[in-house]
């Protein structure tokens, strides 16, 4: 079982998530949003990875206010942690991780949006139980 982190990143009165369009084998295209972050590396903290993987995937910096929700996911056998963060310099959109630049590997988008709160509901965000919680909580 690993450990995945990630950032709940207010900013312009929404939080910051990436749009994936990805080819499934019968040609059809799974549409969905997820929180930017992923898992952690061996003798990296919560903070580290999630600070390093919103860099990755966004290209911008983050301050960790405060754990949102931890749960163990079935879905891939792993441990699911999200943090509110603080917006703190860059531009959305020029990350330069793994999965934004090579595209031989990372089949198809990845493409970071700000979605107001208001609208949550009304987009395929993933997993479920961020979604639902994302409803119910404050930010």
């Amino acid at each position: 079982m690993h450990k995945s982190v990630r950032g709940i990143i207010k900013k312009d009165n929404g939080i910051v998530l990436i749009h994936r369009l990805k080819p499934r084998e019968d040609g059809t295209i799974r549409d969905y949003y997820v929180v930017p972050g992923g898992k952690m590396e061996q003798g990296e903290s919560e903070e580290e990875t999630v600070k390093r993987e919103v860099y990755e995937e966004l290209g911008i910096t983050v301050e960790l206010e405060r754990k949102l929700l931890e749960y163990n996911s079935d879905y891939d056998d792993s441990i699911q942690i999200f943090y509110l963060c603080k917006y703190l310099d860059g531009v959305v959109g020029t990350g330069n991780g793994p999965e934004m630049t090579n595209k031989s590997e990372y089949k198809g988008s990845f493409n970071p949006e700000i979605v107001k709160l208001e609208e949550i509901p009304n987009i395929n965000l993933v997993p479920e139980e961020i979604k639902t919680f994302l409803g119910k909580e404050e930010l």
